[in-house]
This record gives C-alpha cells, structure tokens and sequence, in this order.
C-alpha cells in the first residue's frame, strides 16, 4: 500500500503508524492530522459499498460527528480512483463501554466513579442512538465492542460503516451481529435482512441494563427446570428475562448476589420490562428519546449515602443497596477516599456524650385505654316475636305443667283446653326459638366486627404512642453504642486476619490481573464470557471448577479450559513476604472502621432526637387515635350489652 492517499478533493494524505487492526481493515495514523485517522480497507471494495461511504461522507453533520466516528472524507489510491478507505474522527482517551461496567475492568480504569456516573453513560449512549434513529440510520450490529466512553461519561459509537444507511434510492443493510446482543425474533436468523430501530432498541437497552445492573446479561440466570437455558441465545429467543417480575415463570431467575431490578424507579424497571419481554418483541420497545427522558428524569432524584461519597442511588428506594451488599460481601464501588490521619480526626466522634443524652431521656408513661367492659350502654331491644332465654324457659315450666293437667283431668271435660293450651305453647317455644337463634347469630357477627375494630385500633394506637416503640428505639441505639465500643478490638482483629492470609490476598490481586474476555481461551465464545460475567465470574481470581461447572452451557471441557489457565497462571505468581502486609491494606481496615463510627454516631444522633421527640410525638397520636379508639369502644359495649340481652 502507497504510504500516501488522495481525499475526494485530490488533497494527499499522508498515511502515518498502525494502530489497530481489524478483519475488514486497519487504522492509521495521518502524519501532520492530530484529530483524524484513516481506516483502509484490506481488500477492493464493491460498487456499493464506495456509494454508501461516498453518502456518509456527504451526510454529515455536527450531530452525528459528536456521537459517533462518523466517515468525515472518502480515500483513495489515487485522485478521482475507487475509495479504498475514509478518515474519521480519532477516538482519543476513550475505552470500550464494558470497561466501565464490569465490576473488574472498573476498579482498574475508573476506580473513583459511581453509579451516577455509570447512569450519565447509560443517558449519553441513549442520546448517541436517538442521533443516528432520527436520521433514518440504524446501528445493526450493537455490541460492547462499538460503544466507546471517556472518563467524562461522553459515548462515541464507532464501526460506523458498517451501519444500516438509507440513502435517497437504497437502503444498505448491515450484514453482522453479535448474537448474544441480538433481539429474539432475530435470533437463529440471517443479519442479510433488513432491521429497525426497534431491533436496535434491544442492543440499546441491554447496554443501559448493562451499565446500571454490574455488567451482568438480563438473560443470564438460574434455570428452574431442566432442560432449559443451556445458552444465552435460546433464553434471548425464549424471553427468559431474569429480573422481571415473571421470572419465575420464565424459570430463570437472577444469579446470586446480583442486583434487583428495584434499584431504578419503577417506571424505568417498566421499560426494561417492555424492551425484553413480549411487549418488546411485538415491536414496541422503548425508544432512545424515551430512555434518554426517563434516564434525565433519574439522574435528577439521586441520593448520595452517609457513609461514602461513591455510594450513589436513586432517590426512590429508602436505604443505601451498595451498603446493603457489603454486608453481603459483595463490594460494587470502592470508597472513593482513603483513610488518613488526617481525615481521621475530621468531624470529632462525640459518642460518649450522645449516649449519655440519650440515657438522660426519661421513658415515657403508658395511657389510659377505654375499657368496653366498664361501659354500660342500654341493650337494643329484641324484635317483635323474638323471647329470651327467661321467657324460653317459662314457656318449658307452662308445657310440663299443662301436660300434667291433661293426664290429671283425661277423663274429665277440660281435657280439651288442656290439649289446646299445650298446642299453642309448643308453637310459641318452637317458632319464637328459631327468629331467636337468627337474632343470636346476628348479634354474635356484629360483637366479633366490634372486637376485631377495637383491637386494631388499640394496636395503631400502641404502635405510635404505646411505651414498647420507645423501648425498642432504645434497645436499637444501645446495641449500636456496644458495637462501638468494640470496634477498637474489630480492628485489632481484622489487622491480624489481615496478616495470616497475606499471601492468599496477594495471591487473588495477582489473578485480578487477568480478564476472562482478553483471555485466549479457545472453544469459549463471547456468548459465554457473557454468561461468566454475569454470575461475576470475570478474572482469574473468581475461576473454581465447581462454581463453573454449576453453570449451564458449561460442561467438563470449557470448565477444565478455565480452571487449567488460571492454574497456569497461579504457577507464575511469587508471594513477596516484605510486602505481605502494605499501608494501603491498612489504610483498607481503618477506613472500614473509621466509616462504621461515623455511621453509628450519626445514627445515635438521629436517635436521640427521636427519643427526646416521643413524649410530644406520643401525646400527639393519642389525641389523633382517640376518638377513634373510643368509638370502637363504645361499639364493642353495645355489642356486647345486645348480646346479653338474649340470655
């Protein structure tokens, strides 16, 4: 190849250094051009594909050449020749997109950067595609290859000729793909045939999914029945999305340890449901303008934790879920400060003097509680036909009676009243007993209504103003002053755990080092890598044989590809005794610990002002609960008065 080339203008560009390679061409530097690059392809291109670059070039516009390496200017070996390649913008500074959201790559290349920052990425990449849609362009082949971010959170979408480009008389398709970014109703298909944006908003909204979910595949999972989810593309073709609310019925369920899809609001969660559900495949996948409004409307309800600046969330969820999954064990953004000596004594820790505050708050006094049985309310009166018990049993004495006077008086002339007096008091017995058994049941349901209502006001009132909320608030803020009591002996503990596994710790920073996607790994494709990363499975460090072979799609072979590299790898490792133990790794323990006091301090303090606030809160719940409780009451003693009455 010539070391210069003519523009479309006849203008010599001069062809500099290589700087990267690909299957269809390479990547030059153009001496003299800091901003530009050249791409020349390997082989002569076809008719039309020089009019698609010849129409992209002519297309331009500032737009387009802010979010993508869009061509800028056809080459060629010589003035008015074929093109041979096309110059583009440089993408300078930049990684590719999954270097910021797999948990690994990012704690090497952005290790200060949060979720908020990760959301910025996710909006920027949504505005790139809402870019090339709204020009009748579509991407094709989406992929985390094609996505590049700055440390600014700016995206560039490159490969761009290889786009789907509609000029005024054709359309020219893109003819490659990556299947496990492919939508479902694609997959198995031929990437010869036309696509739509819809199609694109899948790859789209799998890289938003992505960026805000630790890099993991929405169609990766756990299978909940045989014979399914052997790969990722039959559950994409299947619509086993993980993490939807139907998941379960899907039978495949989120990894362990991942994140729910609760962490974004409920109306962004909605529209992952739609782009990877049927809804989605039916051709009504949220669009990039829709992803780009709803993720705006996001990033301005954040919140930001007590207990470190890089633990970023949406406004919506009540407490802090990268917090939450420390606990766990599970650490998806690292402190964005170290510990000093001299931020150790910023902000002095003043425990000792809340807590004797807090001991100082006297416990408040229980109330009184309207008592249904010392009310006397008047009984509702029985209905007409209805008697008593007092009358059912008058009525039994006058039966037994009469029966004996007709046996006495048998052969006598008043046998005939007798009999009939008899007759009309088993009708009264009889009769007036059944209106009484419904009258019974009745007032029995309305006692038990009555009690059930004065019981859950009687709770609502406990739960507010009752002494047992005060004392568990109390119970809560001495343990957490015990706690910190004994984090001096938590770190004591933690620095000499931290010493008898040193070597082991070394041992895990040194496979760190090595990715599981740049790994020469043959018979394990990026489908499966997909699948790795997502059940966080992305360096050496994570490979065990059996936390490999559990995974579907991964039988002996690929399992024992992975376990022999990464023991190939170990073979390289050296522990290095004098650095066994170094002051970052200290820095490390007093940081968590020093982090802890400030959280428990700040949460005493918010406890004793609630505490010092419950007298008042108190006196107001009872005079709110009340009246309610007393009618209740009041309806539980005429209840119970009513029933009464029929005995």
């Amino acid at each position: 190849m010539s070391k210069s080339l003519f523009s479309s203008t006849g203008q010599l560009v001069a062809i500099g250094k290589e700087l990267g390679r690909g299957g269809e061409g390479t990547v030059f530097a153009i001496t003299g051009v800091d901003d530009l690059v050249a791409k020349v392809y390997h082989k002569s291109l076809e008719q039309s594909k020089q009019v698609k670059l010849k129409f992209m070039t002519g297309s331009r516009d500032e737009k387009l050449l802010n979010y993508t390496a869009w061509p800028q200017d056809t080459l060629h070996a010589r003035h008015g020749g074929p093109v041979v390649g096309f110059t583009m913008a440089k993408v300078a500074d930049m990684t590719p997109i999954q270097m910021l959201y797999s948990p690994a790559h990012r704690k090497a290349e952005y290790p200060n950067r949060g979720w908020d920052f990760l959301l910025c990425a996710a909006r920027n990449a949504a505005a790139a595609f809402a870019v090339l849609h709204d020009r009748g362009h579509v991407l094709g082949d989406v992929n985390q290859g094609n996505a590049y971010v700055s440390n600014k959170a700016t995206v560039t979408l490159i490969d761009t000729d290889s786009y789907q480009i509609r000029d005024q008389t054709k359309l020219h398709l893109c003819e490659v793909g990556v299947s496990h970014f492919t939508p479902p109703e694609l997959q198995g298909g031929s990437f010869k045939d036309p696509r739509s944006t819809n199609h694109d908003n899948f790859g789209l909204a799998l890289l938003i999914f992505h960026l805000l979910f630790g890099g993991r595949h929405p169609f990766a999972g756990v299978p909940q029945r045989d014979g399914i989810g052997e790969t990722l593309e039959d559950n994409i073709k299947n619509l086993r999305f993980a993490y939807s609310h139907t998941a379960a019925k899907r039978m495949l369920t989120a990894p362990p340890n991942s994140l729910p899809l609760t962490i974004v609001p409920p109306r962004v969660a909605q529209m992952f449901e739609a782009a990877f559900t049927e809804e989605g495949s039916s051709g009504r996948r949220p669009t990039a303008k829709q992803w780009l409004d709803e993720l705006d409307k996001t990033r301005a309800e954040l919140k930001v934790c007590a207990q470190s600046k890089m633990h970023v969330f949406s406004a919506h969820l009540h407490g802090c879920p990268w917090c939450s999954l420390e606990s766990q064990g599970v650490v998806y953004f690292a402190s964005a400060t170290l510990y000093t000596t001299a931020n150790a004594t910023e902000g002095p820790l003043r425990v000792a003097e809340i807590w004797a505050a807090i001991c100082k708050v006297p416990a408040p006094t229980d109330f009184k509680i309207p008592d249904p049985s010392l009310l006397r309310p008047k009984p509702t009166p029985l209905p007409a036909g209805v008697i008593g018990d007092a009358s059912r049993k008058f009525a039994s004495l006058a039966v037994v009676a009469a029966a004996i006077a007709a046996y006495s008086m048998l052969r006598g002339p008043g046998v005939i009243y007798s009999i009939a007096a008899i007759v009309a008091l088993v009708i009264v017995w009889r009769f007036g007993g059944d209106e009484r058994m419904q009258e019974a049941r009745s007032r029995s349901v309305a006692r038990q209504t009555a009690h059930k209502q004065y019981v859950q006001a009687l709770e609502a009132i406990r739960r507010e103003a009752g002494p047992d909320a005060f004392n568990a608030r109390r119970e809560h803020l001495n343990r957490l002053k015990l706690e910190f009591d004994d984090l001096a002996n938590r770190e004591k503990k933690d620095l000499q755990a931290m010493h008898a596994h040193a070597e082991k710790r070394q041992r895990v920073r040194y496979l760190e080092q090595f990715f599981i996607d740049k790994a020469n790994l043959p018979g394990i494709g990026p489908a499966n890598r997909a699948t790795l990363a997502s059940f966080g499975i992305e360096t050496a460090a994570e490979v065990e044989w059996n936390r490999i072979r559990r995974l579907k799609g991964f039988g002996d072979v690929k399992t024992r590809t992975l376990v022999d590299w990464c023991k190939s790898l170990e073979r390289s490792f050296k522990f290095n005794a004098a650095q066994s133990v170094t002051q970052a790794d200290i820095n490390q323990v007093k940081q968590k610990i020093h982090a802890r006091a400030q959280a428990i301090q700040q949460e005493l303090r918010a406890g004793l002002v609630e505490i010092q606030q419950f007298t008042a809160k108190q006196e107001q719940a009872i005079r709110r609960h009340t009246p309610n409780l007393q009618l209740a009451a009041n309806r539980l003693a005429q209840a119970n008065a009513d029933l009464e009455a029929l005995h």
